[in-house]
């Protein structure tokens, strides 16, 4: 059997993954299927601030900031350098050392255009603790702000466009040509349209299915809940 148009097109980059995305979500509704249809919303519309992201929207990151250092009357400034993490406890450690990507997969590419990458605000209450982490009660931070790693980011989309491509060719191995963005489940009983749903989920969550929604220890912390968005 011939291969159906999206595939291919995805397959040679002939169309956007936005449009591809749009266009599964289409030929998922009739599964009927929340979890799944929760991923391709999530990835066109944006992931909700209350959800655990995906491994691979949490990319490294690198922590920079102004700060002068010692006293009034004698002191250094230093502006826009790395900051180190010093003797952080390790899940501040982390938080302050990766990016979080929330946004939709079309934002996050107008983001990363030329020069540009991801970065995000530390707020001022934050300072204090990151001198006292480093043993240094000369350091005084003026600003702050965590860098997303530009590869680790543009490899997002080489994720979910593999993603993509396996939901894509399990489909058409279930229900024929897609062509039509149309998949008829009436061939298919209960049980087999039940299989077909859990292997798509794997393929999405890595059969992880709790991942999205529950357990979100870092979100849950004091230091993500003071880093803005």
């Amino acid at each position: 059997m011939a291969k159906s148009k999206i595939i291919k097109d995805l397959a040679n980059d002939k169309v956007d993954l936005y449009s591809a995305l749009k266009r599964t979500k289409v030929l998922l509704q009739d599964l009927n299927d929340e979890e799944i249809l929760k991923w391709v919303n999530y990835e066109i519309e944006g992931y909700p601030d209350d959800v655990n992201l995906p491994d691979y929207r949490i990319v490294p990151g690198q922590l920079y900031g102004s700060y002068i250092k010692g006293s009034m009357a004698m002191h250094m400034k230093y502006q826009n350098v790395t900051l180190p993490l010093g003797n952080m406890e390790k899940e501040y450690k982390d938080t302050l050392s990766s990016v979080r990507i929330y946004q939709s997969i079309e934002v996050v590419k107008e983001m990363v255009k030329g020069d540009n990458t991801i970065s995000y605000v530390i707020p001022p209450d934050l300072f204090g603790y990151i001198a006292i982490a480093n043993n240094d009660p000369y350091m005084i931070i003026s600003s702050a702000y965590i860098e997303g790693s530009k590869p680790q980011i543009i490899n997002i989309f080489s994720k979910v466009t593999s993603k993509l491509l396996d939901i894509l060719l399990l489909l058409e191995k279930e229900f024929g040509n897609l062509d039509e963005l149309d998949i008829d489940i009436d061939n298919k009983t209960e049980e087999e349209l039940e299989e077909i749903c859990n292997k798509l989920q794997i393929i999405i969550y890595n059969d992880k299915r709790v991942t999205i929604g529950n357990n979100n220890r870092i979100k849950d912390s004091t230091i993500a809940s003071n880093i803005e968005k």
